[in-house]
C-alpha cells in the first residue's frame, strides 16, 4: 500500500462517525433554520424528511442565486444611455439581491 493510500485510509479512521447525539442537534438545527410549511416544525418529521427538505432548499437558493447573478451581469453590461429603470424599479432589484 502506498503512503499517500495510507495517509487517506488513516486520515478517515482517525475521523470517528458522528454520534446518534450529535446527528440530532443537526437535524434540530436544520429544522431551525429551514423554512417550514405552516411556519412550524413538526417534531414528527423524520430526519431524513428534514435532510430531503434541506437539498431542495439549498437548490432553489442556488437557482435563486444564479438567477441575481445573470440578470446583475445583464445590467453591469447595460450603457448609462440604455438604462431605463426608475428608482422603483431600482428598489426591487436591490431589494431582490438582498433577500
Amino acid at each position: 500500500m502506498s503512503s499517500s493510500r495510507r495517509s487517506r485510509t488513516s486520515s478517515r479512521l482517525a475521523t470517528a462517525a458522528p454520534t446518534d447525539e450529535q446527528i440530532a442537534e443537526l437535524i434540530s438545527k436544520l429544522q431551525a433554520v429551514l423554512p417550514t410549511r405552516g411556519g412550524q416544525a413538526n417534531a414528527k418529521t423524520s430526519s431524513a424528511e428534514v435532510l430531503q427538505e434541506a437539498c431542495r432548499y439549498i437548490r432553489r437558493l442556488h437557482r435563486e442565486a444564479d438567477a441575481l447573478s445573470e440578470r446583475l451581469a445583464e445590467l453591469l453590461l447595460l450603457q448609462p444611455s440604455d438604462l431605463a429603470i426608475n428608482g422603483a424599479d431600482v428598489s426591487d432589484l436591490i431589494r431582490s439581491l438582498l433577500m
